[in-house]
């Protein structure tokens, strides 16, 4: 499966960049994402609990960057499984910024991912979560791009 999205942010790219690499604070805007660690430069997991139809999914997520331009490009891959069978197969995970028309960053990402076991007999309807977690990083991506004009963002 394949989703794509846009939206704006009203920050320059240095300031977004920023966010998506303060991974605590990413992780609070992910839903059902309970936190990432670094595991090195390159290697990142993410820990994941989220109710997907009737399934609760409780998965770690192992993700590699394969490319990185600061400020503008990382592309990832990645998947995990949960104790359940159910395993996300994520291809390529392609996050862009670039300065918006009138003022700020666009953000657009794609991902390309596969599902396997009973999760992915909802296809359709995982489709719909991941879009609709686009929305809710868009909003609130601002929000604490908003917050963070008068606190420091903390990059490690």
């Amino acid at each position: 499966m394949e989703l794509t999205d846009r939206f704006t942010v009203q920050a320059d790219s240095p300031t977004v960049w920023a966010l998506f690499w303060d991974l605590p604070r990413i992780a609070g805007l992910l839903p059902g994402c309970e936190g990432v660690d670094a595991i090195d430069e390159t290697h990142y997991r993410a820990h994941i609990v989220q109710r997907v139809g009737p399934f609760k999914v409780t998965m770690d997520l192992d993700l590699e960057v394969l490319e990185s331009e600061v400020e503008k490009r990382v592309v990832l891959t990645g998947g995990g499984h949960d104790r359940l069978g159910n395993r996300l197969s994520l291809s390529r995970l392609a996050l862009e910024l670039a300065p918006a028309d009138g003022g700020g960053t666009d953000v657009s990402y794609s991902m390309d991912f596969n599902l396997y076991g009973r999760m992915a007999t909802l296809g359709g309807s995982v489709v719909k979560l991941e879009w609709d977690i686009g929305i809710t990083l868009a909003d609130c991506l601002q929000v604490v791009v908003n917050v963070s004009r008068s606190l420091p963002l903390k990059v490690d």
